[in-house]
């Protein structure tokens, strides 16, 4: 039996994970999904100070609370970056870090600073205030890349805004990403997420990235939960 933690991506919470998690423990794993604070589940805790710092402190705690170790950290999209971080500070915990669809943490660059220029300001123009938090408000369906449309608008339904701080906070490693720790990215290429798709690239030449392409959609966990969990179950021991 394995231990797996997941991560949710901007705007949605541990609803998010809830297809591959039941598939996980299917199979006989400890698997369990965490929400955002100020996000998701827990969206009424939306707050100023939130940001990828808390986010990170609120993982780890978790995972001390819980005294959870080797863990399969599993982060989706933004998910990826906490999971990155968590890797960073408490690597003594994960056993094998995941990212799905996300981005390589760098010291000192933030999302924004990271992706694509013209998407960046594109979201810049849509940030508004939520009970005094400046938030990212939530993509309309038609940008979740979900073909079934029932499953697109049941998805749209739960999203949340997100802390806008958590895309213009720089990052703060204090190791090399993946801080020495198993690594497997999981690229979703049809289509691919413009967002993401510089970092396929990306990843190919880290030579200690373990590379997987599925044919699935950037919001895969929700859409393709059988091929998620098919990659989780293989991941390396």
């Amino acid at each position: 039996m394995r231990t797996y933690l997941c991560l949710p991506g901007a705007w949605m919470g541990a609803w998010s994970w809830q297809f591959v998690v039941e598939r996980l423990k299917a199979a006989g794993h400890d698997a369990r999904a965490l929400a955002f604070r100020g996000v998701g589940e827990r969206a009424a805790e939306l707050a100023p100070e939130l940001d990828n710092d808390a986010f990170l402190a609120d993982t780890v705690d978790y995972l001390e609370i819980e005294n959870l170790r080797d863990v399969v950290l599993v982060g989706h999209s933004f998910g990826s970056l906490i999971a990155g971080l968590v890797t960073d500070r408490v690597p003594e915990r994960v056993a094998h870090l995941v990212i799905i669809d996300g981005g390589i943490p760098t010291d000192g660059q933030s999302i924004f600073g990271r992706i694509p220029p013209e998407i960046v300001a594109k979201r810049k123009k849509l940030v508004t205030i939520v009970n005094g938090t400046e938030v990212l408000p939530f993509a309309p369906v038609g940008s979740l890349i979900i073909d079934d449309p029932e499953l697109a608008a049941w998805t749209h339904r739960q999203l949340t805004p997100h802390p806008v701080a958590c895309y213009t906070k720089p990052i703060r490693l204090r190791h090399a990403a993946g801080n020495g720790r198993p690594m497997t990215y999981i690229a979703c290429t049809r289509p691919r997420y413009p967002v993401s798709a510089g970092m396929h690239e990306k990843v190919q030449t880290m030579s200690h990235i373990r590379f997987r392409p599925i044919e699935a959609g950037h919001n895969c966990i929700i859409s393709a939960p059988d091929l998620v969990t098919t990659e989780l179950l293989e991941i390396p021991r």
